[in-house]
């Protein structure tokens, strides 16, 4: 999950009356360490020699099989609270990849 659609989804907690009293699932969609490595060394690969391989093709070790959430209520709840009525989250390559430039411009890694 991005943190930017956790900050959007507070503040649509407290503007959005759909979302009073609610419970509210934030699930994007599966995150791995090697979906993360995928990213990192197609968006950045000058970082190539810093970030191991993995198995690229092997998202989940073998014998993982997650089961989904149901987050229809959730985003029906979220997308009340916006101009459009549509709620989408961040994906995971831009969440990874803007993660990643903020660590270089800012001189983490």
């Amino acid at each position: 999950m991005d943190v930017r659609d956790v900050a959007r989804s507070h503040v649509d907690a407290l503007e959005n009356s759909a979302a009073a009293n609610q419970r509210i699932l934030l699930i994007s969609g599966i995150i791995t360490p090697q979906l993360v490595v995928n990213y990192i060394r197609k968006n950045f690969p000058e970082l190539r020699s810093r970030v191991p391989e993995g198995n690229p093709a092997q998202i989940l070790p073998p014998g993982v099989h997650p089961t989904d959430w149901d987050t229809r209520v959730s985003l029906d709840i979220l997308a009340k609270g916006t101009k459009d009525g549509k709620w989408e989250y961040v994906d995971l390559e831009t969440s990874v990849t803007d993660t990643v430039k903020t660590m270089i411009n800012n001189r983490v890694i």
